[in-house]
């Protein structure tokens, strides 16, 4: 079988802007191809291709990460990280350099099948009616993802309060320890009324800024 070859979009050192590693170092390596179209959508180029690596050639690359900044992790992201054949690539990587962390965030559509060894995880997203996707999710995942590993995250508009709790509902039920982030869509919700809902409705979940927006503003690219 002929070596799986990556579409890059990016890649660049940067802080973490959301969810369970916000602020920390990280490498990030975006794929480029999805197959969601989100409303929301804050990365235009995701189909904009600027270089292709082998499998080979990222593991190299990989390597020299670690050596310059060890403490970063690595996230793979995009677009779509698990379309086609990078699902398997990206278990054999993490697999392959076991002394470093992975991440990889995906749209929340694809069925995880090889969840590989304690140092790759997932960011799961669930997306909302209010992204044009609210029927995308492939709920098999939900009783596979792993607590203390794995999270799910939620991009919020004001419009889907009214079925939040009930989103919320369902995956504690399916898998009562994950952890669960809220993120407000920019511009879309004021984040005084999303924490008023997280605290009115008691839920067990946690509220997640985009950092990089902060730090960088709303428009900036490859940071």
């Amino acid at each position: 079988m002929a070596e799986i070859t990556f579409p890059i979009v990016e890649r660049f050192f940067t802080l973490s802007g959301e969810a369970p590693t916000a602020g920390h170092p990280m490498y990030l390596i975006r794929f480029a191809g999805c197959n969601l179209n989100c409303s929301y959508c804050d990365t235009p180029n995701r189909n904009d291709v600027n270089e292709y690596l082998t499998f080979s050639q990222l593991s190299d690359e990989l390597t020299k990460i670690n050596k310059e900044y060890p403490s970063a992790f690595v996230l793979f992201t995009g677009g779509e990280p698990l379309l086609n054949e990078r699902m398997e690539a990206i278990s054999q990587l993490a697999a392959k350099h076991c002394d470093m962390l992975f991440y990889a965030e995906t749209n929340g559509s694809i069925f995880i099948q090889d969840y590989g060894k304690g140092n790759l995880r997932y960011v799961a997203d669930w997306k909302t009616y209010s992204s044009g996707e609210g029927e995308s999710f492939c709920k098999k995942n939900l009783k596979k993802l792993r607590a203390g590993l794995d999270c799910i995250k939620i991009v919020v508009d004001k419009n889907d309060l009214s079925y939040l709790k009930s989103m919320i509902d369902e995956i504690k039920q399916n898998n009562a320890g994950l952890d669960i982030y809220l993120s407000p869509q920019t511009g879309k919700i004021e984040l005084q009324e999303l924490a008023a809902f997280i605290i009115e409705n008691r839920l067990d979940v946690r509220l997640s800024l985009q950092l990089h927006k902060i730090i960088w503003g709303i428009d900036a690219t490859g940071v």
